[in-house]
């Protein structure tokens, strides 16, 4: 089992830094049309407002940090918000499934790999102050 968390890992963790950085390279003018025209607002207005820059960086560490290994609970933590946010695009906007219906659950597969690292934030009653 530990072979198939690695393989997932990397698969996920490549395939966000290859999103996340290829943005940084793209001129406005590659980047796919979206197929709605509400989708195309909502893109509209992360583009402009700079929304996206923020979101691809944090695609290109999420994925650097998970395909790497190196932290890659924090990888995980950093993509998790992206994917679900990709899965509810997909859910409202295009009304069509779509990428996110398969990185939610990898990265869903991942927490559980990692469960050691994130059981801590399912603590129910949590205690303030130090240990």
């Amino acid at each position: 089992m530990k072979w198939v968390v690695i393989v997932v890992r990397i698969l996920v963790g490549a395939g966000f830094t290859f999103s996340g950085g290829s943005y940084f390279f793209m001129s406005p003018a590659d980047m796919p049309k979206p197929p709605t025209e509400e989708a195309a607002q909502f893109g509209g207005v992360l583009g402009t407002s700079g929304y996206m820059v923020a979101v691809k960086v944090c695609e290109l560490l999420g994925g650097l940090l998970t395909l790497s290994g190196k932290m890659a609970p924090l990888g995980i933590t950093l993509l998790m918000p992206v994917a679900v946010n990709i899965l509810l695009f997909e859910a409202f906007l295009l009304k069509a499934p779509g990428p996110g219906c398969v990185i939610v659950p990898l990265l869903v597969f991942l927490i559980w790999g990692y469960w050691r690292y994130f059981a801590p934030v399912f603590t129910v009653s949590a205690k303030t102050g130090p240990g």
